[in-house]
């Protein structure tokens, strides 16, 4: 839970009964008697309003038509959730309390679970949305400092203290995609040489031969096509840090010249008759265990033990649930400007479908699904609707978690009440787009234009 408590604006009627809910101890609460009084205070203490996180509306003789107060509201403070008291028989109304962005509602005579389910839900979204206020602020102050507040992940950052400082080689060991180069830069800006150059290559995506020319450098002439002396990466990166990628990778040839410039500090170029001494910094990753490697001949034991000092496991992105909505947003906020897009939070579901998903392709999936995500995204929260088909499914699979999801309808409807207004809802959000209300649906345009005539007297 956050540290701040959470400001909601109640009729004086349910406040007891909010105050003995389980997360009573994470709210503070706004009493108001009756609707003429809040929009008096509305009128005359915007200042207070706008501090708010959220309201209880309820329908009274006092002031006015429900939606209306609730629009005023939204006009004085756009973040504000609204959360709608309404009888049971007001259950034709839910779909257009949600379609005016109601964050909940709930029904009278109260059920007890669903007041506490409800709140629950309040508490953990608004928890959500100022972790993405967060991020948002960290992505424009450190945004390539490493997220960590899984235990996997803080140990790993641990680990990582204790050798910044030096100049021993670091080896991360991780599978593709979990963020080694930005901890190989997190370790390079904490450390010595942060004003030197930062420089980076993967050895899996280079010839051997195109690799040693450019870490090694090489001499005018060396080779067709030299034409003049170019100094390697290594040499670039004197008094830095340079960061190979996917060492297992490595030809046998030039993890023997690796092996050299480690134990010597010198190098020679291509071509050249004479060493260079070079002062950098070595930083090695691997998707595989070069143990393993070693052990099947293709990694140098002699190498292997050079790197092996302090290896550094980097945990799979399915071992640091509790990182996934952090990075997401960070995702979100970085990438949503570029795409033109203005996304403030999740909606229900979102979340746990991020979660249950086992992200085989580790951070780098994750930020390319954001992208796919934002693009989907129509509003400024992101839906159930907007998520790929892989992370739709997940989410359409979750088990059975009762009231986990909002409860649209009262428990008496019956199936056709149901079917109808959950129809009706999904013209009202697509302004009447019967093709885009099917799709969402998952029916044909004609299955639904059917079943528009034969609920048209359920929904009379």
């Amino acid at each position: 839970m956050t540290q701040d408590k959470i400001t909601l604006i109640v009729p004086e009627r349910i406040l007891n009964r909010l105050q003995n809910c389980s997360v009573a101890s994470h709210l503070q609460f706004i009493a108001y008697p009756n609707s003429a009084y809040l929009l008096q205070r509305l009128r005359f203490e915007k200042a207070q309003l706008k501090s708010a996180d959220a309201v209880f509306l309820e329908n009274d003789s006092f002031g006015g038509p429900l939606f209306h107060l609730g629009g005023e509201l939204t006009q004085s403070n756009p973040a504000l959730l609204q959360l709608f008291i309404m009888a049971e028989n007001q259950a034709r109304l839910v779909a257009q309390a949600f379609t005016q962005g109601a964050f909940d509602v709930v029904f009278e005579p109260f059920n007890p679970n669903e007041l506490e389910q409800s709140l629950q839900r309040l508490v953990r979204f608004i928890e959500h949305r100022n972790r993405f206020y967060q991020q948002a602020l960290n992505t424009q102050t450190h945004p390539d400092h490493p997220v960590a507040e899984s235990p996997a992940m803080r140990h790993t950052l641990h680990q990582l203290q204790k050798i910044q400082h030096t100049e021993l080689p670091v080896l991360l060991i991780g599978e593709t995609g979990t963020g080694k180069n930005v901890l190989a830069s997190y370790v390079h800006q904490h450390s010595e040489r942060k004003e030197g150059p930062f420089l980076t290559v993967n050895c899996g995506a280079l010839s051997p031969t195109l690799l040693e020319s450019e870490l090694f450098g090489y001499e005018k002439g060396a080779f067709t096509g030299a034409t003049q002396r170019k100094a390697g990466l290594l040499e670039a990166a004197h008094g830095g840090t340079l960061f190979l990628d996917e060492i297992n990778s490595a030809s046998a040839e030039l993890q023997v010249r690796l092996l050299q410039f480690i134990q010597e500090r010198t190098l020679l170029r291509v071509g050249a008759r004479s060493e260079v001494k070079v002062d950098v910094r070595l930083i090695f990753a691997t998707n595989q265990p070069l143990r393993q490697l070693v052990d099947e001949g293709t990694f140098r034991e002699d190498l292997y033990f050079r790197l092996h000092v302090f290896p550094i496991e980097i945990p799979p992105l399915r071992e640091r649930l509790e990182d996934i909505s952090h990075l997401a947003a960070r995702f979100i906020f970085k990438h949503a400007p570029k795409l033109g897009k203005s996304v403030e939070s999740c909606g229900p579901g979102v979340l746990d479908a991020l979660l249950k998903y086992p992200w085989p392709g580790n951070i780098r999936e994750l930020e390319n699904v954001v992208q796919r995500i934002l693009l989907s995204c129509q509003s400024k929260r992101v839906e159930v609707t907007d998520l790929p088909n892989e992370l739709f499914n997940t989410a359409i699979q979750l088990p059975n978690r009762p009231l986990d999801a909002h409860p649209f309808f009262p428990e008496h409807a019956t199936l056709q009440e149901v079917e109808c207004l959950w129809i009706e809802y999904s013209l009202q959000k697509f302004a009447g787009n019967k093709q885009k209300a099917a799709q969402a649906l998952g029916i044909d345009p004609s299955t639904l234009w059917r079943k528009m005539k034969l609920l048209r007297p359920a929904s009379n």
